[in-house]
């Protein structure tokens, strides 16, 4: 079985961990995937050559839509694949989608992991290209049934080719261990601190000038509240001078891009993500995995809370009024114990890789 997969970037973000995690598991039974990269180096590169992908440089298809073309078509012929798999957060370009049909591969799917987009153009493109899907796509998948909603019609989705596909987690990386918290603690210099963490891109979806307003005020309460920032994005520096003018900037620490982020979640107290839209987004998961509270915006589905560690708030709400439900969290106390109940409650839910992943094999199949 050999799949190619499209719409990857260079930032190992949530479209990058789904495909990763479910590679590293499908490819214990023989599934290889191929990845075309839009961008000079691709996320997760040399793993993916570690486990016999192959890595197909490419321009970007949204600048130079007829020589990607030709680029794509070359790389199909040559790999005769069973399966083309176009992640996408917005129908703003679907050429893959198109080049993938003409190509005549058997299954060309179009998986939605988002829920809207920012941009004038890029709404417009979406609103153009949405009824196009069908005319390309043979299977849809969806990480949510808001991202559904937002790349498909109703007839689409009431169709049997249309399949929730659940962004599963191999929950043994995530699982909560006391010393391994005491160690990443202390690599940070938070011990005896109040941790609060958010892991996304430093980019308007991300709403990080409102996570700033928020944390303003839990410092102002708290003296031994600390920020963790796990990313990177064209918001970045703007985000810092914001910190700044707040006088907050000694209580933030900016992580970049991490390999480490399961061990990351370990040392936090509160995950805060008041994001202003997603599709079901992976961060959110790996915080429940490793037991952690997490506080996120409305704006996210309800489909993403597994364990009852999870508070859903408004982005109508004041920052004060974010920051009194967080320090009400202060003090909490997690333990390993509780990493049985996670285990069940995501298995129940089907986001354990190991049967999410028989599942999307059957899909391609």
């Amino acid at each position: 079985m050999k799949v190619l997969q499209v719409g990857l970037s260079f930032n190992p973000g949530g479209i990058e961990s789904f495909v990763m995690t479910y590679y590293r598991e499908l490819s214990k039974k023989g599934v290889r995937f191929d990845f075309i990269s839009m961008f000079p180096h691709l996320a997760y590169e040399e793993e993916i050559k570690s486990l016999g992908g192959k890595v197909f440089h490419t321009c970007d298809a949204r600048k130079h839509p007829l020589k990607f073309s030709r680029q794509m078509r070359k790389i199909l012929r040559i790999g005769r694949y069973d399966a083309v798999h176009v992640n996408m957060l917005s129908a703003a370009n679907i050429v893959p989608l198109i080049v993938a049909s003409y190509g005549k591969v058997p299954t060309v799917i179009a998986h939605s992991h988002n829920s809207s987009t920012p941009g004038v153009l890029r709404n417009l493109l979406h609103r153009i290209n949405r009824p196009l899907i069908p005319m390309f796509a043979t299977k849809y998948f969806a990480c949510s049934e808001l991202a559904g909603e937002w790349l498909f019609s109703k007839k689409i989705r009431k169709s049997n080719n249309y399949h929730l596909i659940h962004n599963a987690l191999d929950l043994k990386k995530f699982a909560f261990s006391l010393s391994e918290r005491e160690e990443i603690r202390h690599e940070l210099g938070v011990e005896g601190k109040f941790v609060l963490g958010h892991v996304g891109r430093f980019e308007e979806q991300k709403n990080h000038k409102f996570l700033l307003e928020i944390f303003r005020e839990v410092a102002s309460a708290c003296e031994e509240a600390i920020l963790l920032l796990v990313g990177e994005g064209e918001l970045q520096e703007m985000i810092q001078k914001k910190a700044e003018e707040y006088g907050i900037e000694d209580r933030i620490r900016f992580l970049g891009i991490r390999k480490d982020v399961a061990e990351l979640w370990k040392g936090m107290d509160i995950f805060v993500f008041p994001s202003l839209f997603e599709g079901l987004p992976i961060v959110a998961l790996e915080a429940q995995a490793s037991g952690i509270r997490s506080v996120m915006a409305d704006t996210i589905t309800t489909e993403v809370k597994l364990v009852d560690k999870v508070k859903f708030l408004s982005l109508q709400d004041s920052p004060k009024e974010w920051s009194r439900v967080i320090l009400s969290y202060k003090g909490e106390d997690r333990s390993e114990e509780e990493n049985s109940g996670i285990r069940q409650a995501f298995a129940k839910a089907g986001y354990d890789i190991e049967s999410a992943a028989q599942t999307l094999l059957s899909y391609y199949e």
